[in-house]
């Protein structure tokens, strides 16, 4: 019997940055995998200014200009088409993968996908820590304390 690991991924601006793609790929090397991308849907206010960057080898190399959204709105379909190209890489690559955007609120939106499904693990990619939010927070340990699972901690270096 085959057991897939179950990784729930906590991004968004940081969703297609080279140190989170080398992390799912070391997932997958590691034996069979499975991700559910989990995208908070950031206010454009609370957004950083920052370029980035990314490529999962064997998928195409994906690279962003970032100048930031200009309304709610914008932020949401950025974070959207990130999803998209993210959940379309993995499958492209033969590795099972589902997402959506959820809460603002990145605890709210694990509570949430964590009420409909089981994972192994949650993988949460940040900005660097002087621009992180979820840094300041402490979100990866709160994550760790309220849903008892293993988090491992992804902070970019743009």
């Amino acid at each position: 019997m085959v057991v897939v690991r179950r990784c729930l991924v906590v991004a968004n601006q940081t969703l297609e940055d080279l140190e989170l793609q080398e992390e799912l790929r070391k997932r997958v090397t590691e034996g069979p995998s499975s991700f559910y991308v989990l995208v908070p849907n950031t206010r454009a206010a609370h957004y950083h200014v920052v370029p980035a960057a990314g490529g999962m080898v064997p998928m195409p190399t994906i690279v962003t200009g970032y100048g930031g959204p200009e309304s709610d709105e914008e932020a949401t379909e950025q974070a959207r088409h990130r999803l998209e190209r993210i959940l379309a890489a993995l499958t492209a690559a033969g590795v099972k993968a589902e997402g959506h955007l959820g809460s603002a609120n990145p605890l709210e939106a694990m509570d949430n996908a964590l009420a409909e499904r089981q994972f192994d693990e949650i993988i949460v990619a940040t900005l660097p820590r002087r621009f992180s939010r979820w840094l300041k927070a402490d979100l990866p340990h709160q994550a760790e304390r309220r849903f008892g699972l293993p988090v491992t901690t992804i902070v970019t270096k743009r």
